[in-house]
């Protein structure tokens, strides 16, 4: 269904030329550059105290501007600016830490600070990124439907078969091409066409209204890993 979304590779096109866009595009993904650069760096970094993260999202502009489609996920693409821009940020300053974590002097180190163990807390495998990744592009594309993740989590279903439930009816939305289209358009349930194909009461259509419309959404998004709000 690429015809009701609204990709991250599209967004970093349509952006390029408005400032305001583009800098809330950066601000989304501050977590995500800093993920990257503390990966690169084996510690803790902070906005607006280190140098690294000034580079970071540099970087990310960098990848913003020169992005094509034809160079794959914009996030990888913009993973590997920003890694470039850091590594040549160590060797200018020459303060090159060591790039294998295997390698690092500290590595046995926790990087304790304030009762935080940052090397646990920021070393960031390609799983945890990935739901990363996925977790920032799924609130932003709540956001623009008016839900966001505090929200949803009130509202969802603490019953896992009505999460399921919830779940099947929004598969069973997507299927239908004017049923989606109409939810899309109008940005809001239509109630009795969904009652036309399934065989559920109005009355549990609206008490989940909130968590059915996340699942479509997340469904559109091809989000492997969000599983909203608790659902299994």
């Amino acid at each position: 269904m690429a015809l009701h979304r609204q990709t991250l590779e599209n967004r970093v096109v349509e952006v390029r030329g408005d400032k305001f866009k583009t800098s809330r595009l950066i601000y989304e993904f501050r977590p995500f550059i800093a993920g990257v650069i503390q990966k690169r760096a084996g510690r803790f970094v902070e906005y607006g105290v280190d140098e690294e993260f000034s580079i970071g999202l540099s970087a990310f502009k960098e990848a913003m501007d020169s992005y094509d489609r034809e160079k794959g996920k914009f996030l990888s693409f913009a993973r590997m600016v920003i890694d470039r821009r850091v590594i040549d940020y160590y060797r200018k300053e020459n303060k090159r830490r060591t790039i294998s974590l295997e390698d690092k002097r500290l590595s046995g180190a926790n990087f304790e600070g304030n009762g935080i163990n940052y090397r646990e807390q920021y070393a960031i495998d390609e799983d945890k990124e990935e739901r990363m990744i996925e977790t920032l592009e799924y609130r932003s594309e709540l956001e623009k439907w008016g839900i966001s993740l505090e929200e949803l989590a009130e509202v969802s279903p603490k019953s896992s078969s009505l999460r399921e439930e919830y779940k099947n009816i929004a598969k069973s939305i997507v299927d239908d091409d004017g049923i989606l289209r109409t939810l899309m358009e109008t940005r809001r349930l239509p109630l009795k066409k969904i009652e036309n194909i399934i065989s559920v009461h109005r009355k549990k259509l609206e008490r989940g209204r909130i968590y059915i419309i996340a699942m479509v959404l997340a469904i559109l998004n091809n989000l492997s890993y969000v599983d909203v709000a608790g659902g299994g």
